[in-house]
């Protein structure tokens, strides 16, 4: 989809580089600068290597990053790397299959000894259309009972900083006949959100699904960027969008409403959302959320963040003027002091340079405000 190409080039301005650590001796580690040359491999090698791997993020943002790779080392000596965005639900013939990428990152292999140890040398770049390489790396495979493994670091948008690491394990021989078995393998199926009716806008791919207990949840895709509340009464349908009440047209019983998802950087797309007929839906049950609030027990604005706590120690952040959010965060409340305790600073995804830019491990709570310590 065209939005999703171009949310994916405003992203790479904002993330940080994923880390590729040095390879010392350690079975799955990388290297960009080894630090010695090493040994040319035996004449005449006619072994193949495949490997494969997954890079998997949650949040509004999966489809644009979520991907698993099948990595083929030739007996020739090359080494072709093909991507499949299996967070999209395509899986047709990899022949036409949009989702999939054959040689994503291509390169060179070889049987080396690094410090001593067998392994196998694996360089690769993304080569574009004139033969420019860029997002060079050189990886070492060692064996450990007869599986390799490394750390493919992979461009989420070709030739530019934005990065990220996909554990990689491979054998000896072909472990999938071709493409078509990998995206097999790695399918998904998308389950839409349980709800009693939609608006939709065909042109653009949206759905806005409207839920029994009158939550609203906005779709880009299979992306969610959106949430709020719907209500139903004398034949008129009522809309809010992160608390703020939404202009509904009425033409009969058909209701038109518009929602707009920014994209950065002054970048913006925007979806009209159309139900034909509302007379067939029945209003949302008593107890629906119509205040807006974020879920969890509690919430607090942090300098464009928000701070969601889910219970007595599990948080998610999300960045709602990217329509970003994540999960696995755990803290700890003393008082009016709320610390981070996991994930780290270095393992934060796509939250690392916003992390680092309007973040912190430790806030100060005052109302419903966060505020940086330190």
């Amino acid at each position: 989809m065209k939005m999703k190409k171009l949310l994916a080039a405003v992203l790479s301005a904002l993330m940080l580089v994923s880390l590729l650590a040095a390879c010392g001796g350690s079975p799955s580690s990388n290297s960009q600068a080894p630090s010695e040359e090493p040994s040319q491999p035996a004449e005449g090698g006619s072994k193949t290597y495949q490997f494969w791997g997954t890079y998997e993020e949650t949040g509004e943002n999966a489809s644009m990053l979520n991907a698993a790779f099948l990595l083929n080392l030739n007996e020739d000596g090359t080494a072709v790397a093909d991507k499949y965005m299996f967070a999209n639900f395509d899986a047709s013939d990899a022949a036409t299959n949009p989702t999939f990428t054959a040689s994503y990152m291509s390169g060179t292999w070889k049987e080396v000894e690094k410090d001593g140890v067998a392994c196998l040398q694996i360089k690769l770049a993304y080569v574009d259309e004139a033969g420019s390489e860029s997002n060079a790396q050189t990886a070492y495979a060692y064996d450990v009972a007869g599986v390799y493994s490394f750390d493919l670091t992979f461009p989420v948008v070709p030739g530019m900083s934005y990065t990220r690491v996909a554990p990689m394990e491979g054998k000896e021989g072909q472990t999938y006949a071709d493409a078509n078995a990998f995206i097999q393998a790695y399918k998904q199926e998308f389950t839409a959100p349980e709800s009693v009716g939609t608006f939709t806008d065909a042109d653009n791919n949206g759905t806005a699904y409207l839920q029994a207990d009158g939550t609203l949840l906005v779709y880009a895709g299979y992306d969610k960027f959106a949430d709020g509340t719907w209500t139903l009464a004398d034949g008129a349908i009522a809309i809010t969008l992160g608390g703020e009440a939404v202009d509904v047209t009425m033409d009969g019983s058909k209701a038109t409403f518009t929602a707009e998802r920014n994209l950065g950087d002054g970048n913006a797309v925007t979806y009209t959302f159309v139900c034909e007929d509302i007379s067939a839906l029945s209003a949302p049950a008593e107890g629906g959320d119509e205040s807006g609030e974020e879920e969890g027990i509690a919430s607090y604005e942090a300098g464009g963040l928000v701070l969601v706590l889910l219970d007595d120690t599990n948080m998610k952040v999300k960045y709602p003027e990217y329509s970003m959010e994540r999960d696995g965060f755990t803290y700890v409340l003393d008082g009016n002091t709320l610390t981070v305790t996991a994930p780290g600073e270095d393992v934060l995804g796509a939250f690392g340079q916003i992390w680092g830019a309007m973040g912190g491990e430790t806030w100060t709570i005052d109302g419903n405000t966060a505020t940086k310590a330190g």
